[in-house]
Order: C-alpha cells, then sequence, then structure tokens
C-alpha cells in the first residue's frame, strides 16, 4: 500500500529497450519529472533549483532557512506561483542584504543544487545540547519504515527521500530529485507547521555533505541518520557541534560518526 497518493503528471512511461540475462526487450519504464524553480524574494531573483514539483512551498520555506535568509515560517509574508509554478515569488515581512546571498556554492548533490553557505558557517551554529536518546534497533526499524514509503523510488528509481521522525515513529516523509532538496522540504513541511524539533530524528537515503550537516544545525535538530556515507567535513562538522550523525544505516547495523551518547 501507498504511503501516499502518488502524482501520477509526476512521472511518464516512455518506451525504452532494456537488456536483462543476454536478452534484449521493449518495454514502458516510469521516468521521474525534473522541473526548474526560480525564486525570487523580495523582487530579488535568488537561485534556480532543480526539482520534483511537488511540495513546493515546503521546499521554499525549508531551504529560506536553511541558507539563513530567514528563522521561521512567520518571517513570510506571502509565496505565489506562476509560469506553471516554475517561478515563485516571495514576500518576506523584513529587508535581506542581498549583497549576502550573491556568492553561490555549487551542492556535492543532485539536482543541480546551489548554497550560499560556507563551512566557516559552521561556527555560527550553535551546539546541539539536549538528552533526546534513541534506541539502536528503533533507528534501524525507523529507517527501514522510510524507505517503505519511497512511493517514487519504486516507481521509477529516480528519487532520494528523507522523513522526519519521533522515537516511535515517521512523522512524514519528502521525496525529491535531489538529497539536498528532500531536506528542505522536510525542514520547511516542520517550520510551517511550528513542529517542536527538540525531540526529532532526520533519517535520509543519500550521501551526507557538509551543506545538509549545515542544514540539520540550523534547524536544531539533533539526529540525523542516513543510509550512504557522510564526507569528512560533515563529520567533522557534527563533531565540532556535537550533532548525532549515523551513516550506512542498514538492516540491523550502522555506524555512529559523533554523538554517540544518544543512542543506546
Amino acid at each position: 500500500m501507498n504511503s501516499k497518493p502518488l502524482h501520477f503528471n509526476l512521472m511518464k512511461k516512455k518506451k525504452i529497450l532494456k537488456y536483462k540475462s543476454e536478452k534484449f526487450e521493449k518495454i514502458e519504464d516510469d521516468i521521474i519529472m525534473e522541473r526548474p524553480l526560480t525564486i525570487f524574494v523580495n523582487n530579488y531573483e535568488l537561485l534556480t533549483l532543480m526539482c520534483l514539483p511537488e511540495n513546493l512551498e515546503e521546499l521554499i520555506i525549508g531551504f529560506l532557512i536553511s541558507e539563513s535568509l530567514i528563522n521561521n515560517a512567520d518571517e513570510i509574508e506571502d509565496i505565489s506561483f506562476k509560469m506553471n509554478r516554475t517561478a515563485a515569488q516571495v514576500r518576506l515581512k523584513k529587508e535581506v542584504n542581498f549583497n549576502l546571498f550573491k556568492k553561490r556554492t555549487l551542492t556535492s548533490g543532485c539536482g543541480g543544487g546551489a548554497t550560499f553557505s560556507s563551512l566557516k558557517d559552521c561556527a555560527e551554529a550553535e551546539k546541539i545540547n539536549n538528552d533526546f536518546r534513541v534506541k539502536a534497533e528503533k533507528i534501524a526499524a525507523l529507517m527501514a519504515d522510510m524507505h517503505k514509503k519511497a512511493d517514487y523510488f519504486s516507481k521509477t528509481g529516480g528519487t532520494h527521500i528523507s522523513a522526519l521522525a519521533d522515537h516511535g515513529k515517521i512523522v512524514f516523509t519528502a521525496e525529491d530529485i535531489g538529497r539536498h532538496n528532500t531536506l528542505d522540504k522536510i525542514i520547511g513541511r516542520a517550520f510551517k507547521n511550528k513542529i517542536d524539533l527538540s525531540n526529532k530524528l532526520v533519517f535520509t537515503s543519500g550521501r551526507i555533505s557538509s551543506e545538509m550537516v549545515l542544514k540539520i544545525l540550523r534547524s536544531r535538530i539533533s539526529f540525523l541518520i542516513s543510509r550512504s556515507a557522510p564526507t569528512l567535513s560533515a563529520v567533522e562538522m557534527a563533531e565540532d557541534r556535537n550533532l548525532t550523525l549515523v551513516g550506512f544505516c542498514r538492516g540491523q547495523r550502522m555506524n555512529i560518526y559523533s554523538g554517540e551518547e544518544r543512542i543506546f
């Protein structure tokens, strides 16, 4: 059973030639959609993201919070879409010095992502100081549950997925062609709905980079867990800010790189 209704207009069937077991076969395959989203903030063209065009408002809110343009969703006056939802105009309740956001860094992720942050921004992120603890077997079970909810991936193999969870269940998930985008969608939905993140975990399917760690730190979440590997910069950043960072969470095994005191 699907965990959410699939939007079939986000996939398209294409005739392809498949090779398997020394044989060729013509079949129809489901291909995931990829579209640009240009974000304007107070009439300033901030950037264009390549994304799966679903949960776009949450994506925008999460991106603006992750990049420190805003601190919470209440700072947004309005988000409106145009050009068949390939452009979004965000009106903030405050003025922004966009000169601080002109230097972009291409992220290490898929989907043509970009960030205005750098490694030095880690020093400005507060250390995670809480006593929220979770059993290792519960973490493994939640990771398995997240992958059962990866509906677009099961159809196309073309998406990443992230999930927000508490110590007992998956709260919600987000899929996208870009792993950074999945985090922004999760963060944006949480802030939009004013969810307390001090006792939450974030699970993700993709490699953990330093930009992803910084997104989590700025959201005040204490756990980031992936079935894939972290980079060295991500591990060092997590150690420095006391974030619990877990990689290679598959089946009944995982590697705990930092914040091990929160797992028992």
